[in-house]
């Protein structure tokens, strides 16, 4: 089912056709750097994929396949995860490509429509993103989509920054 759409972009559920390449993208160790779990086996990636489908049942959301829309090939995920924070249960957006599509501005075209979708259908009224300190990059997506920086702490034995953004009253509106 698809999500969202972006000029470039399909965010649709995952299925189980998806693991082979999605697990080539996710077991590349410069995709998976920033990670706090490395990269991924094919195995952990039809487990990532399984914990997305439950999520997409339990909550109305989770993390999507990120499609070309010409090549309709699965470049990455991006969506909306429950994470606990520091002791309080919030929304997190979490983007991974491949790095073939990157430095093209796919990912704050896939951020914003996972963003959109999470404020409008959801009616979520705040999603953090969990950045480490050295991630320069993901950092410039998240300020280019909207994000501040709220505050930091560690995260899984990590030094992170934590971006907020905030629902604005016409995103309700849908």
């Amino acid at each position: 089912m698809i999500i969202a759409e972006a000029p470039r972009l399909l965010l649709r559920e995952f299925s189980s056709d998806d693991v082979g390449p999605l697990a080539e993208i996710l077991g590349d160790p410069r995709v998976m750097e920033f990670s706090t779990n490395g990269p991924c086996t094919e195995d952990d990636t039809r487990q990532f994929i399984d914990w997305c489908q439950g999520s997409y049942r339990d909550h109305g959301f989770g993390q999507w396949a990120v499609v070309e829309r010409l090549s309709r090939a699965v470049i990455g995920f991006c969506g909306l995860s429950h994470v606990e924070l520091d002791g309080a249960q919030e929304i997190e957006i979490g983007y991974r490509l491949a790095p073939s599509v990157w430095g093209q501005g796919l990912a704050s075209e896939a951020a914003e429509a996972a963003l959109e979708y999470g404020f409008s259908h959801c009616h979520i009224d705040s999603i953090i993103a969990i950045i480490a300190t050295r991630h320069v990059v993901s950092a410039c997506v998240a300020e280019k989509v909207g994000f501040k920086i709220d505050t930091h702490t560690k995260y899984r034995g990590w030094n992170v920054r934590i971006y907020r953004k905030h629902r604005t009253a016409n995103a309700g509106a849908a």
